[in-house]
């Protein structure tokens, strides 16, 4: 399959290539809300499946939008 997008180095274009994928406006509304966990975030979005919402935020990881962090505590992650 072809990869989709403007295909420009522009930010606006590159801007809406990545917040314009179904959820991920949803997605960075509920981690503004305060949700800081995978569970809470599936609360928030009781539609999204478990594994679109995992491409989702480690979309938005690797492109830096978001960062995953670690409880220092019990070392598992936020």
């Amino acid at each position: 399959m072809a990869a989709r997008g403007y295909g420009q180095f522009c930010p606006v274009a590159m801007a809406s290539e990545v917040l314009g994928q179904r959820w991920t406006i949803i997605l960075l509304g509920e981690l503004m809300a305060g949700s800081e966990r995978f569970n809470d975030l599936r609360r928030g979005m009781p539609l999204i499946s478990p594994a679109l919402l995992s491409k989702r935020l480690g979309e938005l990881d690797e492109l830096g939008v978001i960062t995953r962090s670690v409880d220092a505590a019990t070392g598992s992650p936020l």
